[in-house]
């Protein structure tokens, strides 16, 4: 496994993750479940380590319980003491009844294995990645809905992604501004163009057709168009989008001068 760079430039430095992992094999972990102590041992690890966050990972567990399942179908009479332990009900509640605790169903030694190195290598990578903003977010395709039918030609293009990331803008009217504004260069020339008025410029995009679900054309509209060019033409990068619409970045600029 590849060392990260900056890791190992801090490798002799002392780095405590928050992260429990807790790993049982099937058999122990049915007992665990029929004995009914699996809550109580939830409560101890989380008492020791109250802001960890902690994972339940067991190994060949459904394997485990079907094939006893068959063994005691196949010899009733040498399993009557063992009952199908309540695991979905029980994995159940390590995620609704407590904070910060969930759990992880390996179906081999070698899944168990890739889950742990890959689990410890995120969580070591993870110190130090920039800590990513909604629009960061947004830009990498999250904000495309799933049924979107552009979702792939919005993902392969820059310009899209960064129209859809700015909240209340949806990809019908992204790709409306794409196609009449075919890049942010020929947007911002627009806008940049001293012989229109601000009123001009806030309503360039108003009247762009956009093509609804129902093939009904629509208008982009004037919130929209408002929207789009105050967030493109803020001044501020700290004042929230909201209220970039409102204006409070136009007035906040003009007052200070």
């Amino acid at each position: 496994m590849v060392v990260p760079e900056e890791i190992s430039m801090i490798a002799s430095e002392r780095t405590e993750i928050s992260y429990v992992v807790i790993i049982y094999e099937a058999e122990e972990f049915c007992k665990l479940v029929m004995n009914e102590s699996l809550m109580g041992h939830v409560q101890s690890v989380q008492h020791r380590y109250p802001h960890h966050t902690i994972c339940y990972v067991t190994n060949r567990l459904m394997a485990y319980i079907n094939k006893r399942e068959q063994a005691q179908y196949k010899n009733s009479a040498s399993y009557t003491g063992w009952k199908r332990p309540a695991i979905e009900e029980v994995l159940i509640k390590l995620a609704t009844h407590f904070s910060k605790v969930h759990s992880r169903q390996c179906v081999d030694e070698s899944e168990l294995a890739e889950h742990v190195v890959g689990l410890t290598c995120s969580l070591a990578s993870c110190q130090f990645r920039r800590k990513l903003t909604r629009l960061s977010v947004n830009a990498n395709g999250s904000a495309i809905p799933k049924d979107c039918i552009d979702k792939n030609l919005i993902k392969k293009n820059l310009w899209l992604k960064a129209l859809v990331a700015i909240p209340k803008v949806q990809p019908r009217f992204a790709i409306a501004i794409w196609k009449k504004y075919p890049t942010m260069k020929s947007l911002l020339s627009v806008y940049m163009d001293s012989t229109k008025s601000v009123h001009e410029k806030e309503f360039l995009l108003k009247d762009l057709s956009t093509e609804a679900l129902l093939s009904d054309d629509r208008r982009l509209g004037e919130v929209c168009s408002k929207r789009i060019y105050r967030i493109l033409m803020a001044q501020s990068g700290n004042i929230k989008t909201d209220d970039v619409e409102n204006g409070a970045d136009f007035f906040t600029n003009h007052s200070t001068s």
